[in-house]
């Protein structure tokens, strides 16, 4: 792994999570929710499934047609890319290679909506989901 990478994913992961959020917060889909700029941001892991479900301010489904996203992993030490594609609706979705979780999850997804600038959201989970 190239030290800028690193670098960067020990400067994403460094910060508490509330910092980033609004307070935590428990999506429909049972994940942790949190802010995405303009939109609310829903992350759900299943397995070696990685589902991030997008809503706007008032918590109603966004169409992610064309949307772009990537979710950077932190577990048992080890840190993964993952690219998320449109999956229906307001979903996003990927395959990581999480095997056993050993301590809590953190997650940093970027999201390109259709003509915007990306917008960060920002996870910490437990075992939850796995």
């Amino acid at each position: 792994m190239k030290v800028s990478t690193l670098l960067v994913a020990a400067t994403l992961f460094a910060a508490p999570a509330t910092a980033f959020a609004d307070g935590a917060k428990t999506g429909t889909h049972g994940g942790p929710r949190t802010d995405a700029g303009p939109y609310h941001a829903e992350l759900v892991l299943q397995g070696n499934d990685v589902v991030l479900y997008v809503t706007d301010g008032a918590d109603k489904p966004v169409d992610v047609t064309g949307a772009k996203a990537e979710a950077t992993i932190l577990a048992n030490r080890q840190t993964q890319k993952v690219a998320l594609e449109p999956a229906g609706a307001n979903a996003l979705k990927g395959k990581a290679s999480l095997g056993e979780i050993h301590d809590s999850v953190k997650v940093v997804t970027a999201l390109t909506m259709p003509g915007q600038k990306p917008v960060q959201a920002r996870f910490e989970l437990g075992h939850a989901g796995h």
